[in-house]
């Protein structure tokens, strides 16, 4: 495997099983080679089926009953703006921890064999990569992701990212949006609510470093996204700090809510060592979701 995927195996590992499975439909049914069970033949049934041992021992013409698998086409949906050079609150660019993360959603695509392909950008445009399938490809898509996100890059507006979807992507998708936690603003809600109206969707946000600046004594923090410096802790004081927890924690809640009344799995990343579980939380959410 290349670097990006190797990375995230090392967080992910291999067990991809059961992941990603159920949802409200998968875009195309086959049948594995696993068997499942025998159950009596009925007019239609593949001759081939027949399992004949079996039907000498019952007395009864028995066919296999075979697992069927369920593949999705895949479409990653990130952030490749400014704000991807900031700090997760484990001191790793975001960039790294988002690469891993669509690393780890290509591992489990190519257990499944599913398609994957990317949308990505910033909030001057978007880039599509085709959907195919295969390690060579996954690994060249996450490639041109890391590349592109360290270049010469705008603000973060996952918003464009969404609408280049809406416009060009009108069958039905597994989209995967792997960004911050995003604005809550009129515009997102009305992108959010169009897209979900025909596709499937489960939403992974990378966290940043708290921006409250560096505690009394330490260098202070840097907001990539305007260049600007943030004061320490000691300059802002203990009820500037209080208020801004404060205001964390009912943003927080608010996108919390925003995503559960809308039923989209969604999940916070602060570093590579939480992939696996986070990853894991959301493939259980996403299960459910179809019941």
């Amino acid at each position: 495997m290349g670097r990006h995927l190797n990375r995230a195996r090392e967080h992910f590992g291999d067990d991809t099983r059961g992941m990603l499975e159920g949802g409200h439909y998968a875009m195309l049914h086959t049948r594995s080679l696993e068997l499942d069970d025998l159950r009596p033949y009925v007019p239609g049934d593949e001759i081939r089926d027949i399992d004949w041992r079996a039907s000498a021992r019952s007395g009864e013409v028995l066919v296999k009953r075979f697992v069927t698998e369920k593949h999705h086409k895949i479409l990653l949906v990130c952030n490749a703006g400014r704000d991807m050079a900031a700090l997760t609150p484990s001191g790793e660019v975001k960039r790294d921890v988002a690469t891993a993360v669509m690393g780890a959603i290509g591992l489990i695509a190519m257990r499944r064999t599913d398609e994957i392909g990317m949308v990505y950008g910033d909030s001057r445009g978007s880039v599509t990569v085709r959907s195919r399938r295969g390690e060579n490809h996954i690994e060249g898509m996450l490639e041109q992701f890391y590349v592109r996100s360290r270049g010469d890059v705008a603000t973060s507006g996952i918003v464009a990212q969404l609408g280049h979807v809406a416009t060009s992507h009108r069958r039905r998708l597994l989209l995967a949006v792997v960004s911050d936690e995003p604005d809550l603003t009129p515009e997102l809600d009305a992108i959010v609510r169009s897209l979900t109206g025909i596709h499937e969707m489960v939403w992974l946000a990378v966290t940043d470093m708290p921006a409250i600046g560096a505690p009394l004594g330490e260098q202070e923090a840097y907001d990539v996204a305007t260049g600007r410096f943030v004061p320490d802790g000691a300059t802002l004081g203990p009820r500037v700090m209080a208020a801004y927890r404060a205001a964390e924690s009912r943003r927080a809640a608010d996108v919390d809510d925003f995503f559960l009344t809308r039923g989209i799995p969604f999940v916070r990343i602060a570093a590579s060592t939480e992939i696996r579980g986070a990853v894991a939380r959301l493939a259980e959410a996403y299960r459910h979701a179809g019941r």
